[in-house]
């Protein structure tokens, strides 16, 4: 192999920074047929040297029930004579005003490669420092045609090089050749794409769940998001290391709710000195054995943004096992009585107009 295989991706803003009509930008970057007929032109891409060859160019996206026209054109010069003058290639094949067909037929002025419903295309006979790839989409039906990305790898590269000298420049045997050299060049591409699914950083969202399951963070009930997922695994050592410790759970806490929590513990309470009335609350409140703790939510301001159950069970899991625990959420209209969470008195009630009956329960005036 005389020069390394490269890769020009047109993918995301790459994609959408390219001519497009009939098809709108979608929020993942990609382009959705929204007319009659779509067409769209890649920026130019400039390879660096005249002569420069091409190897193959592979289409992504959604394509049922449409027809599916590709043009690859490439040359070594970016001026071209179009209705009687001298046109600037990169300007007017990026300019929206001018019709798609009328640039499909000045690409096909041009050394080209011309496809119809041919997702993968082998481009050994193109040669140009500048190229441009054209596609068309004419719906044949009902569809939901979109447009992902394409890949155009260069310089030409065949498998025909490994093999003895009669084989070389035989334009029928690298054609057939370059079926399986596809096949072989997109395994050997996953291979080395391995390690990008193997780094949580770089993982695509739904890898992240299987590494997460990997280094025992259970999300079977969908609870953390691939954001947090990624949070969890780099600080495994807290979360998993110091797992049945106060401060793991209160980060566990935070990072599911979003809330930072009080937790409680037996010996905080239990102090020398203090009266029966003052323990039989500290009981009611925080719990009356020894393994037994409180974990305090503040919920007045921004709410719970998980259920109650898989709170306790998150709780449970990253308790020491046999322990028994009691949550109390703070919430504008808890009452206060003589003890105060967090320095945060709640408000008794809530003023509104009310009436007073005559009625009497056991010499309480009732208030309805």
């Amino acid at each position: 192999m005389k020069q390394e295989l490269k890769a020009v991706n047109f993918y995301t803003l790459s994609l959408i920074n390219g001519c497009y009509a009939g098809l709108d930008a979608t929020g993942l970057h990609t382009l959705k047929l929204s007319g009659p007929e779509g067409s769209y032109v890649t920026p130019m891409f400039d390879a660096g040297e005249d002569g420069c060859t091409y190897n193959r160019l592979t289409i992504e996206g959604n394509f049922q029930n449409v027809k599916l026209e590709i043009i690859a054109a490439a040359t070594d010069e970016t001026d071209m004579y179009i209705d009687g003058r001298f046109e600037c290639l990169k300007d007017w094949l990026g300019d929206p005003l001018v019709p798609a067909p009328v640039k499909a037929e000045a690409l096909k002025a041009l050394p080209h490669v011309r496809t119809v419903n041919a997702r993968d295309i082998l481009l050994h006979g193109l040669k140009g420092r500048y190229i441009w790839i054209y596609a068309s989409l004419f719906p044949t039906g009902p569809c939901d045609c979109e447009l992902i990305g394409l890949r155009l790898e260069l310089p030409k590269y065949t498998f025909a090089e490994y093999l003895p000298e009669i084989y070389h420049g035989n334009e029928f045997f690298e054609r057939y050749i370059a079926v399986f050299q596809s096949v072989f060049l997109d395994i050997e591409r996953m291979v080395d794409n391995v390690p990008h699914l193997l780094d949580y950083r770089t993982a695509p969202d739904d890898h992240v769940e299987h590494l997460a399951d990997w280094l025992g963070i259970d999300n079977g009930r969908r609870l953390f998001s691939p954001a947090q997922l990624r949070h969890l695994i780099e600080n495994i050592g807290v979360y998993q290391g110091a797992k049945g410790t106060k401060h793991a759970l209160e980060r566990m806490i935070l990072l599911l709710t979003g809330i930072r929590p009080r937790i409680v513990e037996h010996f905080e309470w239990m102090k020398p000195g203090l009266s029966e009335s003052q323990l039989t609350i500290n009981k009611k409140l925080y719990g009356d054995t020894a393994n037994h703790f409180c974990v305090i939510i503040d919920v007045t301001k921004t709410g719970l943004t998980v259920s109650q159950g898989d709170l306790e069970r998150v709780i449970e899991d990253f308790s020491v096992l046999g322990s028994q625990f009691t949550i109390v959420y703070l919430k504008p209209c808890s009452r206060t009585d003589t003890h105060c969470y967090l320095d945060i008195n709640s408000a008794v009630s809530v003023p509104e107009i009310v009436g007073l009956d005559s009625g009497m329960v056991g010499g309480h005036i009732i208030i309805g």
